[in-house]
């Protein structure tokens, strides 16, 4: 005998993302992805339109209810409720607002002088963040434009563009400075090949969660996400490429602050690609997994339209802590393409 499907939540909706569609007078699908959308036949017109009911937050005992007025038995109507919620289809509701509380009670930090700083600081405003701080030096260029400045921003100071590009998406988000004495939630360094070793270090000592992105070689590159001494941090990475070439530091120290190249449309989709990873931090484990960039570079190619996750392990020679850690079962298994820890000598030295 199959298992019942646990209870359905008090309070439910469709899943985020997700449509509703008639497929006939008695047939519903939530969803359009044929892995996980959900094809509800032989409805009962009292059950078909307890479906149309939940496009939006609604009690579970007065959806059930409800049903149970227009014809259906409360039995039916519960047993669908649960079979969707344990597909996927349905979920919490309450569960959305805390997760829109926890952005906007965020406090995010995004440093960096070129096209990807305003893309992910745009993107997270528009994503509910409650205040994304800007740090950019220098003026707009117009190879920055496309991720959220305007042609007539060319030649501003990039850090007030900026700050002006996140408004216009987000009004009533906290911009500008971080405040003195405040500790934003998370660190995002973007643009600069390389982050200088001092500031990796004071992220990583004041336990400050960080992810760099930016682009090389016309690649995407998001990560690693750093959890202060519980992931690989920035110096794991470049104490493994120097164990794979001698005279990485010396190439390492002429990418302290130099942006990287790609097109226009790789850049965006690379600014997107950190708003996700970004998100996936700070919504924390309810949300879903770990986010992929912890532990990991994601190496992304729109041209291709080819993502490689490629794992990291915290490097024993660093002062961070994290390698001290027990290694979790099957941690970066399974990944195509992907190396653990020192990349082979197939591959390029900044992976």
């Amino acid at each position: 005998m199959p298992p019942v499907p646990p209870a359905a939540p008090a309070t439910v909706v469709l899943a985020p993302h997700r449509s509703l569609l008639h497929r006939g007078i008695a047939s519903r699908l939530l969803g359009l992805d044929p892995a996980s959308a959900i094809a509800a036949d032989d409805l009962s017109p009292a059950l078909a339109a307890m479906l149309d009911d939940l496009v939006a937050p609604v009690d579970r005992d007065i959806l059930v209810a409800r049903a149970a007025r227009r014809g259906a038995s409360a039995g039916e109507a519960d047993e669908l409720l649960r079979e969707l919620v344990a597909a996927g289809a349905v979920v919490d509701a309450t569960a959305q607002h805390r997760l829109a509380r926890r952005r906007a009670t965020a406090a995010v930090l995004v440093r960096g002088d070129g096209p990807l700083a305003v893309g992910i600081a745009a993107g997270l405003g528009r994503a509910g963040v409650g205040a994304v701080h800007i740090e950019s030096g220098g003026v707009v260029l117009t190879a920055d434009l496309g991720t959220g400045y305007l042609d007539a921003d060319r030649g501003r100071n990039r850090g007030e563009a900026a700050t002006d590009a996140v408004r216009r998406l987000a009004p009533g988000i906290r911009v500008g400075a971080l405040p003195a004495r405040t500790t934003a939630d998370l660190v995002v360094l973007t643009d600069a090949l390389a982050v200088d070793g001092a500031t990796a270090r004071g992220l990583v000592d004041r336990g400050v969660l960080h992810l760099q992105v930016r682009v090389r070689d016309g690649l995407g590159i998001v990560g690693p996400l750093v959890l202060p001494a519980r992931s690989a941090c920035l110096h794991c990475l470049d104490l493994y490429r120097a164990e794979r070439d001698p005279g990485w530091p010396a190439v390492a120290a002429q990418l302290v602050g130099r942006p990287g190249r790609a097109a226009p449309h790789c850049v965006l989709a690379t600014a997107g690609l950190g708003v996700a990873q970004a998100l996936a931090a700070l919504d924390g484990p309810a949300a879903g997994p770990a986010p992929a960039a912890v532990d990991a570079t994601l190496e992304l190619d729109a041209d291709a339209g080819h993502l490689v996750r490629r794992p990291w392990t915290p490097h024993p020679g660093c002062g961070c802590g994290a390698s001290r850690l027990p290694l979790e079962p099957g941690a970066g298994a399974g990944e195509p393409n992907a190396t653990c820890g020192l990349p082979d000598r197939q591959e390029t030295i900044q992976r």
